[in-house]
């Protein structure tokens, strides 16, 4: 059988942030409406990280997909990806397999996208001044999203470690126009932010709710479990909470889960998916502050793959190997 084989290159290539935010838009929308199907993914984790598995099945691409990827934070000091993985694209004629996807790259563009429309559906129109917390591989993503959607001058870099925010902001500059992207001097900055997008491995919150502002949008991408949250209970309990996919959020998001446990949020809550807003127009949050909750799903893996297989062969990009 003839499979067409895609580099982290060849996606690189191919998909580009805005057309990836408009998939999202799409995809969500589908997810939420039950013209795509996702089931939950299956995790199995060791002392030194996690392994995902990752289906779904979209009649509109008539295309099956499968991604595994492992989030391993230790490989960072070993000069690893933190987030490798494969994508698996099956026909939905045959069942045979069509393609064969580097996932690392894929994953950090759509799982960027996601914020990308997030922070379109859910920040102000004026929104001007923004915080990113991590500068690890999600986090250029994570940038160049919030810039595509909002107009913004000023972006806080945050970092455990002072030097990695210093050499992020001075890499990344070079790449934006218009914005100024600085290693945050203090975390007084935040009340600033109109816009605050987290993607570390934190296990704990990375700011404090008396630290930001009264109508803050905030991305939370980053640490995923139910014993993990970036952001701190109480920011959560007075917010409006957006997740990509309600059983999964529920089941999985360490800011929701012990507050659902210890009776703080009532036993019937129920967040709104990021794609139910895109159906609906008229939809307005009911805080001032609101957080999307991604947990990432299979629908944005199989929408970008599938872009990528219907752009390849005019574009001249893969290989076909025979298996």
């Amino acid at each position: 059988m003839d499979v067409q084989v895609f580099t982290r290159d060849d996606v690189r290539h191919l998909l580009k942030m805005p057309r990836a935010i408009e998939l999202m838009r799409d995809a969500f929308a589908a997810l939420s409406a039950g013209r795509i199907e996702s089931p939950i993914r299956t995790t199995l984790t060791n002392d030194h990280g996690t392994v995902l598995y990752k289906p779904a099945w979209s009649a509109a691409q008539s295309l099956f997909c499968a991604k595994v990827v492992s989030v391993f934070p230790g490989n960072a000091d070993k000069e690893l990806p933190v987030t490798p993985g494969i994508i698996v694209l099956n026909d939905g004629q045959t069942g045979m397999p069509v393609g064969l996807l580097e996932a690392g790259f894929l994953t950090s563009l759509r799982t960027g996208a996601a914020t990308g429309l997030a922070t379109d559906l859910l920040a102000k129109p004026n929104a001007s001044t923004a915080a990113l917390f991590g500068t690890g591989g999600q986090a250029w993503h994570q940038l160049e999203a919030m810039l595509c959607v909002r107009e913004l001058k000023r972006v806080y870099v945050f970092s455990g470690h002072e030097e990695n925010a210093v050499r992020f902001s001075e890499e990344m500059s070079d790449l934006i126009k218009g914005c100024e992207l600085l290693p945050a001097p203090n975390r007084d900055v935040l009340t600033e932010c109109d816009i605050i997008t987290t993607a570390t491995t934190s296990p704990n919150p990375v700011f404090s709710d008396q630290e930001i502002g009264d109508a803050v949008h905030i991305n939370a991408i980053g640490s995923l479990g139910p014993l993990r949250s970036e952001i701190p209970p109480a920011t959560i309990l007075r917010a409006t909470v957006i997740v990509d996919q309600r059983e999964a959020g529920l089941r999985e998001a360490g800011e929701l889960l012990p507050l659902m446990e210890d009776g703080r949020l009532p036993p019937d809550f129920a967040p709104a998916e990021l794609g139910e807003l895109v159906l609906n127009k008229d939809y307005s949050a009911e805080r001032p502050v609101t957080v999307f909750k991604s947990a990432g799903n299979a629908v944005q893996d199989l929408v970008c793959a599938a872009e990528v297989l219907k752009l390849a062969e005019d574009a001249g990009r893969g290989q076909t190997v025979q298996f």
